[in-house]
C-alpha cells in the first residue's frame, strides 16, 4: 500500500512536468514552418521585388510538418499582390495550435509570429504576441 502510495505522489508530481516538456519541444514544429516560410519569402522577394500574398504563392501547406500548428500570412499592405495592386512589402506568419493539436493546452505559447524584419513574438494570440513572451515560446 505505501508502494502505490508513493507512485501516486511520484505521478502527480511527474506528469505536469512531463507534459509540460512535451509542449515545449513541439514548439519547434512551429519555429521550423516560420523559418522554412521566411527563407522562402526571401526567395521570392529576390525574384519578384514583393512579398508572396499568402502561403500558396511559396507552394507552402497551411498545416506544419507534424500537424500541431496552423499556419497562415498576413501580408502588407492589405490586398497587396495582385496584378493592378501594389507589391507586399512585409508580411508576418503566424502559427496557432491546429485544432486537434494537444498544443491547445499550452496557455504559454497559443500563437507564435514572425516577421520580414526577424522580429519573433509568441503568446495568448497572434493579436497578442508580444516581444517579451517571445522569449518563452521561442527557446
Amino acid at each position: 500500500m505505501i508502494t502505490v502510495a508513493i507512485i501516486g505522489i511520484l505521478s502527480a508530481i511527474a506528469y505536469p512536468n512531463y507534459t509540460a516538456y512535451v509542449q515545449k519541444s513541439r514548439r519547434a514544429d512551429a519555429q521550423v514552418a516560420l523559418m522554412e516560410i521566411t527563407q522562402r519569402q526571401e526567395s521570392y522577394f529576390l525574384r519578384n521585388y514583393s512579398y508572396a500574398k499568402d502561403l500558396a504563392q511559396l507552394g507552402y501547406p497551411s498545416i506544419s510538418n507534424d500537424g500541431q500548428y496552423t499556419l497562415s500570412e498576413t501580408p502588407t499592405p492589405s490586398g497587396c499582390g495582385g496584378v493592378n495592386t501594389s507589391p507586399c512589402n512585409s508580411y508576418v506568419v503566424s502559427a496557432t495550435p491546429a485544432t486537434s493539436s494537444p498544443q491547445r493546452n499550452d496557455t504559454a505559447c497559443q500563437a507564435m509570429t514572425l516577421d520580414n524584419r526577424g522580429a519573433k513574438r509568441g503568446g495568448v494570440d497572434a493579436a497578442h504576441a508580444a516581444a517579451d513572451t517571445a522569449q518563452t515560446c521561442w527557446k
